[in-house]
């Protein structure tokens, strides 16, 4: 459960009380591979078994990027999830991709594979066609002898034919002119007969519409009308009867009268009847018209009879024509036939001639046919040859392909299954676990049998050079794990969210869609919805910059792309409308945070890439730059060259595609397509010219290389660097510096550096120069601790990548041996080795090859090693100890395997420096701090270990009006004194504005800020930590600096000043000027600052001249003494005061102000600067008495002695000289680092301090450092907690019993006063009772709440979080007493304490009270002092305690084990030896801080070095009456624990103080108030 959802089910217990908590486990694996197998069910994956093992695999891959995202959080604290959703979308991607690749690769396979058949199948044709010319050559002479003989004969049938043919022409000729004139007679007759016919055509078409019935009308008629009687009786007359009604009416009966009127013989009509019709015809009422008006029937046969006699009359015309034409006809028949004889005779011979032409025409046709066969043939042979040298180069190359396509079509179902698994899951993680993840993936697939490559990469699987090329032409880096994310983002079924923190993705995008209309937006537009919208509908790129760990649910719809059709267009809805989705859209979103934490509900609807930049990808782009600035000629050309090389790729790409696709769709024989033919040898010819180009090229190419190599150390320095650089933010929020600043300084530095003719000189130099310039810009930056981590962490990382520093060696620097119990060597008995020594000794030899025999060498020959100024032994030297061998030879080179036995010797010269290290942190831990200073200064120099000197005149000159200048601020500290200086020295005192951020300020900066870019003025924004919630605004203002549109005045800048927090935006951060501002760190430093501040004339021209320059020099060097003396922690102040560069320069202010008489008023400087100054900081009376007591050493009269000197080495005195220059001097010659001599206090201090240093450099570079995730296989967080809350109950006792003490310590005295420490006692047993209830029941608590049977409250998380850290709970150390000790040996000391309360009831008073087992130890000695005065009768304020210092030690431990089998009234051994005092009492358990007892003089004495908490014996402690300790003895404070700072009291000591104990001493009291002596009830172990 999500730390959130604990965090309301503990503040909303309704939630658990009133609701159903279903739990969403992790799918099993049984669950995962169900859901694969239905998958696969249907899948076509070339074998039965596969589906089965690829349904495994899927499980596999999808439980192994759980697991590798659990070490991934573990090594670098990175956040990844995976989900089911994750595993649906790994299957469905597969699918799809395997389809397109397999459909991808048949195709490519299927086209060269065509080329190849087409290439055998002409070199078969080619040979046939040889044999076919060979066998063609003599028919075709034969078939040509044929047809000439053929030809002959043809000749002289053609002449005979040609004889008869005139002759038939002649007689045609005739035949031809008489029926011309048979034609025009027959003409003439019938012209005439044609005037006749129209008529009678009219008389048989009247006559065809009549019937029976119109006849039978004009028959009915008894006495027919005149007309009717005149045309029927003309019709008698052509009938030749009588012309008569009677007869009339005979004709009419008869039923075929019209068919005879209709077939009625025209040509045969008599004159006679001519003449008798005439009558008739004359008759002017025989009309048609006329006679229709009695009858239509008479009508039609009035119409024949005229026709009759007009044809009658014509045909008597023509007759004598007919007859010449009969006579005409007979003449052309004759004629005819007789020419038709001669026509069959010519026909015959044309038969033949045309038989004989025809096999004429044939022969020619079989002997064309040939001919062209064997021109074809020949033609073929030519383009074969052609062909197969055109593309003779290509098939070796195509069988090789169609083998590897073969091949990968074999192995698709395994490449595209981890391709995918690489898709769909590894683009959050870096190089180092993608690469883990995708061996083991192909290891797992060559296990289960499924076809994987065993080269596989991604890039190679779904990634075309070509496209890589293009992505690499826009801006991508040429890296692989560039690469592979560009592929990602191409091939992501889901949106890609690119970790973006260098704008490398960003620059890509941009550049890459720039022609395709790409958009830009952030979630911060107001009109980013729109914007998406249009892009959506038109099918354009967007990308969404700056995306936070959450995204806005508005973009749901797009990243789950839930489209849907409606009506035939594909829509989505987006807000609230439906919008046209045009499938060309596409998505990109990138974020600069560089350690992103996106929960599930984001990793499923993305695909998340880290784009963080590679060290080799860093260092191409780099080297780029430095060729560029160094060899711009260099550059230019290889980018022309890489350009044209992928332009002449690109066109071979197409020219073999050409040639591919033409040999694709040829039809029939390819040796008969000509153009065909031609264009592959052109698509050739320009192969070949390109492949001639590309070697050309390439040979340049790798000319140009070689000569950019040179470059290349620069270029590996810079990108170890920056990756240093850029670790710092893991360090602090603050250390923000983005690549493109980097590479501007990295540029710069290039730029500006020496220049030199010789290569090899310049390469140093830029090295040189490029290392110092990245040091100094980025240092300015770090807060004082830091620096020395990142110059050490910088010149490790340079050694480790020049091979200097091998992993192994810096991982066991850093994290030191395994803790594991195992077997060592037995150890020698020597006197001086302990096992400490010697199991470190064997721990290093075991673990680094480098101290091959160093367990040997230990007790054999001197081992000791020189770093620098420092020096460590690890045993005695030779003079010491007289045991050891002779020195043994010195080594040669090539002397490195260690024989057994065989002593070595000669440790310094045989280790490196970083060697050296690992000899220091193993044996002398605490010089770590030093030795890594000597390290760095050895191996990059003395500036790299130093603080440069910063003004702001230098960070002005690398401001300008859209880069701020951002002060970071430590407690204590502000710039704005400083900066006041530096306005009014540029005359800008009157032209800045400053505003102490807050509540309420940020419009009010807004407006200053627009204000001030117009007019040119400064803008000091301070303590911008305080308006958290304005840094967006401000973030955004910062940006807009840089707008295209924004016009701002070039004199305008701005400076912030921010306490490190993490809301200040990392934008600015990462693009501005930063400069801590904090106290320097060291003495040299910090008075150094003091007299780069002071002006010559204030130092040098006051009228007390020396005296006063050395009173100055003392008090600047008293305020770095106090301020340094903070690093050591309580041994130096009890309470850290944040004395700041102000309190300096009031000091001073009072000293000029009390110097201009020229008198030294001596009693009032120390008082005005010892108690007002700087005292009135100090709230501890103890730290007053420390600060005068230093004020004492550095101001006060001996400072103007000659020859005073601060410390008693002599390094530290005031200079002679009467310029400020001359004690600038002497400053900058001061050591590097303080000799705690100068303080006043002993080595062991240092020490302590050392550790602290030590552990906090090698717990910062570890931090940094990818974490070494453990092997797994143990106990789950609860179980260690359940484990450890059980141990807790178990070694706890049951509650104390007071009623179980003894009888006689409630015996009250005579005036039935009860013992007073009996009433301590008592309280102590209440206040233990009450801790163990708060312990157990918290205990008991925790198992039941990991158990679930009670809710995990608050309170309860804190212990579980606490046991797992190793730390008091806070609920116990409420109820406890102060202690500093970590949980284990806080439990045991609580049991020492219960004991010895326990003991105390059981058995009564102790003879000897352990006064660090109380609760209230201020109680038991008050209580003492109250026994005291009722038994003598004396006023307790009249008491105090006399301190005596005995000669026996007692440890609480020792007692606890001697009284384990004690029984009731039985003394024990360890009590037989204690005096019984009359008076007061005895108490043990204390620790010296800083000093210890010395048993000979029973005095106070310096600690040994080493010993860092010497005991005290046990000590009597004797109340007397109005006692006043001598003045030789030292009052030594005694607190509770190492701590020393507490609550303040009002007794002006703090709730940790418990009493002053009075020590007898030869020093003076300013000795051990100056060392920091103390005593301790207890220690921090």
């Amino acid at each position: 459960m999500a730390y959130s959802t604990t965090s309301s089910v503990v503040m909303f217990p309704s939630l658990v009380n009133c609701c159903t908590i279903d739990w969403f486990t992790e799918w099993p694996r049984e669950a995962l591979l169900s859901v694969a197998k239905s998958f696969f069910e249907q899948v076509d994956l070339g074998a039965e078994e596969l589906r089965g093992r690829v349904a495994e695999m899927c499980v596999e891959i999808h439980t192994s990027v759980s697991s590798m995202a659990e070490r991934f959080y573990a090594e670098l604290r990175r956040r990844y999830y995976t989900t089911p959703t994750s595993y649906l979308e790994l299957i469905n991607l597969y699918l799809d991709m395997l389809k397109d690749k397999r459909r991808q690769l048949v195709n490519a396979r299927d086209r060269v594979a065509n080329g190849l058949k087409k290439l055998y199948e002409t070199n078969d044709v080619v040979a046939k066609m040889e044999v076919e010319l060979t066998e063609l050559q003599p028919q075709l002479q034969k078939k040509s002898e044929d047809v000439q003989k053929l030809m002959e004969q043809l000749t002289v049938d053609q002449q005979k034919a040609d004889k008869v043919k005139e002759v038939v022409m002649k007689d045609e000729a005739v035949a031809k002119e008489k029926t011309a004139e048979t034609e025009a007679i027959a003409t003439d007759a019938q012209r005439d007969l044609d005037e006749a016919l129209p008529a009678l055509e009219s008389a048989n078409k009247a006559l065809d519409a009549l019937d029976k019935n119109d006849i039978s009308e004009v028959r009915v008629f008894t006495k027919p009308p005149e007309m009717v009687l005149t045309v029927m009786e003309s019709i008698c007359i052509l009938f030749n009867v009588r012309p008569d009604w009677p007869s009339s009416k005979q004709l009419l009966a008869d039923s075929a009268f019209l068919k005879k009127l209709i077939e009625y013989d025209k040509d045969k009509i008599s004159e006679a009847t001519l003449k008798k019709l005439k009558k008739y015809i004359d008759n002017p009422k025989f009309t048609p018209e006329i006679v229709e008006k009695t009858s239509k029937a008479c009508k039609s046969m009035c119409l024949w009879v005229g026709a009759m006699h007009k044809y009658a009359h014509v045909a008597k015309d023509v007759a004598p024509k007919r007859e010449r034409l009969k006579v005409a006809q007979a003449d052309l028949d004759v004629v005819k036939a007789q020419l038709a004889e001669k026509q069959r005779a010519l026909s015959e011979v044309e038969g033949q001639i045309a038989k004989l032409k025809e096999k004429f025409d044939y022969s020619m046709n079989e002997k064309e046919t040939l001919s062209a066969d064997i021109e074809q043939t020949r033609a073929r042979l030519t383009r074969a040859a052609k062909l197969t040298t055109a593309l003779s180069s290509e098939q070796e190359r195509w069988q090789v392909s169609v083998a590897t396509l073969e091949t990968e079509i074999g192995n698709v179902v395994g490449n595209v299954f981890v391709a995918a698994a690489c898709v769909a899951y590894y683009g959050a993680f870096t190089s180092h676990y993608r690469s883990e993840l995708v061996s083991r993936w192909v290891s797992c697939c060559c296990e289960l049998g499924i076809p994987v490559s065993d080269d596989f990469t991604l890039v190679n699987t779904l990634a075309d050079p070509y496209e890589i090329r293009r992505w690499n032409a826009d801006g991508l880096p040429r890296d692989a794990v560039s690469i592979e994310n560009a592929v990602l983002v191409m091939r992501g079924q889901r949106w890609p969210l690119m970790i973006d923190p260098q704008e490398q993705a960003n620059r890509w995008i941009r550049s890459m869609e720039a022609k395709n209309g790409l958009k830009v937006i952030k979630l911060t537009d107001p009109n980013y919805l729109r914007t998406l919208e249009n892009g959506i509908r038109i099918g354009m790129p967007v990308l969404l910059e700056d995306v936070e760990e959450t995204l806005d649910p508005s973009l749901e719809p797009i990243l789950l792309r839930q489209t849907f059709t409606l009506g035939g267009r594909l829509l989505i809805h987006l807000g609230d409308s439906d919008i046209d989705y045009d499938k060309n859209f596409r998505f990109y979103m990138t974020t600069k945070m560089a350690n992103p934490h996106y929960l599930p509900e984001v990793c499923i609807k993305v695909t998340i890439i880290n784009f963080t930049v590679t060290k080799s990808g860093l260092e191409d782009q780099l080297l780029s730059d430095v060729v560029r600035l160094e060899r711009p000629d260099l550059e230019e050309q290889r980018n022309e060259l890489i350009v044209r090389i992928n332009a002449d790729k690109i066109e071979l790409k197409k020219a073999e595609d050409k040639i591919l696709k033409l040999l694709y769709n040829s039809q029939g024989n390819i040796l008969d397509d000509e153009v065909l033919i031609a264009t592959l040898n052109d698509s050739k010819r320009k192969s070949e010219e390109i492949s001639v180009r590309l070697k050309e090229a390439e040979e340049t190419e790798a000319k140009i290389t070689a000569a950019r190599e040179k470059y290349l150390p620069v270029a590996t320095r810079g990108s170890v660097m920056y990756f240093v650089v850029a670790n710092l933010a893991e360090v602090d929020p603050m250390y923000q510096y983005s690549l493109k600043y980097f590479k501007q300084l990295f540029n710069q530095c290039i730029e500006t550096s020496e220049k030199s003719r010789d290569l090899a000189r310049r390469l140093q130099i830029l090295l040189d120069t490029s290392t110092s310039t990245v040091y100094t810009n980025v240092s300015r930056g770090l807060f004082e601790q830091h620096k020395i981590v990142f110059s050490f962490m910088l010149c490790g990382d340079i050694m480790k990548q020049e091979g200097h520093i091998t992993d192994d060696e810096w991982n066991f620097f850093l994290r030191g041996a395994a803790a594991v119990d195992k077997e060592r060597p037995a150890k020698p008995s020597i006197s001086w080795l302990t096992d400490s020594l010697w199991n470190s000794c064997c721990d290093l030899e075991d673990n680094m090859p480098a101290f091959k025999g160093l367990c040997t060498d230990l007790v054999k020959t001197p081992v000791f090693c020189q770093l620098g100024q420092l020096e460590i032994r690890v045993n005695p030297p030779a003079e010491q100890f007289d045991g050891y061998e002779p020195e043994p030879e010195p080594p040669t080179d090539g002397d490195e395997e260690a024989s057994d036995g065989k002593v070595r010797g000669h440790w310094d010269k045989r280790l490196s420096t970083f060697q050296k290290m690992i000899m220091i942190k193993v044996f002398r831990e605490e010089k770590v701090i030093f030795a890594a200073v000597d390290f760095v200064a050895s191996n990059l120099g003395q500036q790299f270990v130093e603080s440069p000197s910063v003004d702001l005149q230098t960070l002005y000159e690398d401001m300008s009006p859209t880069t701020p200048l951002v002060f970071v601020l430590s407690t204590g500290s502000d710039p704005m004194s400083a900066f006041l200086r530096f306005a009014k020295e540029t005359g800008y005192s009157e032209r800045f504005h400053a505003i102490s951020l807050g509540q309420g300020q940020g419009p009010v900066a807004e407006k200053m800020i627009a204000t001030a870019t117009k007019s040119g003025d400064w803008v000091f924004l301070q303590n911008c930590h305080l308006a958290a919630s304005w840094m967006i605004a401000m973030e955004n203002i910062v940006k807009d600096f840089n707008a295209p549109d924004q016009e701002i005045h070039d004199d305008f800048r701005l400076f912030l000043s921010s306490m490190p927090a993490k809301a200040f935006p990392v934008s600015v951060l990462q693009n501005s000027v930063k400069v801590t501002n904090e106290p320097p760190k060291g003495l040299r430093a910090n008075i150094r600052r003091a007299f780069t501040e002071m002006t010559r004339p204030y130092f040098e021209d006051h009228i007390m001249g020396d005296t006063w320059r050395r009173l100055v020099f003392g008090l600047c060097f008293f305020h770095a003494i106090i301020q340094e003396r903070k690093k050591f922690g309580p041994l130096g102040w009890n309470i850290k005061y944040e004395f700041n560069d102000s309190d300096r320069e009031c000091a001073l202010n009072n000293l000029q102000m009390f110097l201009e008489d020229g008198d030294i008023p001596w009693d009032t400087l120390v008082f005005i600067t010892g108690e007002i100054t700087y005292g009135g900081r100090v709230t501890d009376s103890w730290d007053e008495r420390c600060l005068r007591t230093v004020l004492s050493r550095f101001f006060g009269p001996e400072i103007l002695e000659d020859n005073y000197e601060f410390s008693q080495s002599g390094v530290y005195c005031c200079p002679v000289g009467s310029s400020l220059q001359t004690y600038r001097e002497y400053i900058d010659q001061l050591p590097l680092n303080d000799d705690p001599e100068i303080f006043g206090m002993h080595d062991n201090a240092n020490i302590t301090f050392q550790m602290q240093e030590t552990n906090t450099l090698i717990s910062t570079v570890l931090d940094v450092q990818p974490r070494l995730a453990s092997s797994g296989g143990g106990m789950t967080n609860d179980e260690i907690v359940y484990e450890l809350a059980q141990s807790v109950l178990d070694k706890l006792p049951k509650m104390l019993d007071i009623e179980q003490a003894n009888p006689a310590m409630f015996e009250p005295d005579a005036k039935q006063r009860l013992d007073s420490l009996t009433t301590v006692l008592c309280q102590e047993v209440d206040r233990f009772n009450k801790l163990l209830k708060v312990i157990k029941g918290s205990m008991r608590n925790i198992q039941k709440a990991i158990k679930g049977l009670v809710v995990m409250s608050e309170e309860l998380e804190r212990v579980y979080t606490s046991f797992l850290n190793s730390q008091v709970p806070q609920l116990w150390a409420t109820a406890a007493y102060p202690s500093l000790k970590p949980l284990a040996s806080w439990i045991k000391d609580l049991v020492l304490r219960i004991h010895f309360i326990d003991h105390w009831i059981k058995y009564g008073q102790p003879k000897s009270f352990w006064i660090s087992g109380f609760f209230f130890p201020q109680g038991f000695l008050t209580g003492s002092l109250q026994n005291h005065a009722r038994k003598y009768n004396l006023p307790i304020d009249d008491l105090s305690f006399h301190f005596e210092v005995l000669t026996n030690y007692r440890s609480q431990q020792d007692f606890y084990n001697a009284s384990q089998n004690q029984q009731p009234g039985q003394e024990l051994e360890i009590d037989k030896e204690m005096d019984v005092k009359e008076d007061g009492v005895i108490v043990h358990g204390l620790f010296f801080d800083c000093a210890r007892w010395d048993d000979e003089n029973m005095v106070v004495s310096q600690s040994l070095l080493g010993e860092m908490n010497a005991p005290l014996p046990c000590m009597h402690m004797e109340p007397r009456q109005k006692y006043t300790p001598a003045a030789t003895t030292y009052a030594c404070p005694l607190y509770k624990t190492a701590a020393r700072a507490g609550v303040l009291s009002t007794t002006g000591h703090s709730t940790n103080f418990v009493v002053a104990v009075y020590l007898p001493s030869t020093q003076p009291s300013d000795y051990w108030i100056s060392m920091g002596t103390a005593l301790l009830c207890q220690l921090s172990e």
